[in-house]
């Protein structure tokens, strides 16, 4: 087994205190999947649970850097962000090297309160766009594709005016009964990412276009919904001159 990999799991034992009594009291099924030595697991078992916790502060500390990021979702359910620690999202973020700030949107996400969950999956679908490439390499010839720099996103209609009252510390209107599709998109020049309501129909394209697909076959969409050819051509153009399709 790896240095990498025990560092990664003593990582998660500091933050989960569940985590440290599931490994005294059932050693093969925190380490099940894990390949390590008998001496490896011999060494994290002579570990006091008691040493994993020297440190209680150490959990909040990560959760103020995080929470520069989702400040709305960490407002709206502060006892559900303090329970990331806990969460399979975490724990796979960690152990897996994925991001610890696209790990806490997920786990938020999850809420019971969809009001919470809308916010949550605006605020991961921003911290994704940020974290995309800056220079975004063009598609193969003739195709096209949504940029990594963009998500879209069916919400509750009213989700995006939720999200700016909370951030500005406002109160938060209620949701819609229905869906509205939402372009979450960083500015190529500024960095800057905005969000936009969508139409059904381009969020339609722009979803089908999430893998390279052929210009032809993104323009016979539009054309599907009642455009002229011409018309469907300018408005594939214009997804392109915006950076929006790449």
């Amino acid at each position: 087994m790896s240095h990498t990999a025990l560092r990664r799991l003593a990582i998660r034992l500091l933050h989960d205190p569940d985590l440290v009594d599931a490994l005294h009291r059932n050693a093969g099924a925190v380490l099940g999947g894990l390949d390590f030595s008998d001496d490896e697991r011999a060494w994290l078992l002579a570990v006091p649970p008691a040493a994993w916790r020297t440190d209680p502060h150490r959990p909040g500390r990560v959760l103020a850097a995080v929470r520069d990021e989702f400040p709305a979702a960490f407002a709206m359910a502060p006892g559900r962000a303090e329970g990331f620690f806990r969460s399979p999202h975490f724990h796979a973020a960690v152990q897996h090297r994925g991001s610890l700030a696209v790990a806490f949107g997920m786990h938020m996400a999850e809420d019971a309160d969809v009001r919470v969950a809308s916010i949550a999956r605006l605020e991961t679908a921003t911290a994704l766009v940020r974290r995309a490439p800056r220079r975004i390499p063009p598609s193969e010839p003739a195709c096209l594709r949504l940029t990594p720099a963009a998500r879209v996103l069916r919400e509750r209609a009213g989700a995006t005016e939720a999200l700016a009252a909370v951030r500005a510390g406002r109160r938060h209107p209620g949701l819609g009964a229905h869906d509205q599709p939402v372009l979450v998109l960083r500015d190529a020049a500024s960095g800057d990412v905005t969000m936009e309501h969508l139409s059904g129909e381009l969020a339609d394209l722009l979803l089908s276009a999430e893998n390279p697909t052929s210009r032809a076959a993104l323009t016979a969409r539009v054309r599907e919904t009642g455009a002229e050819p011409v018309d469907a051509d300018a408005i594939v153009d214009e997804l392109v001159a915006a950076r929006i399709l790449v």
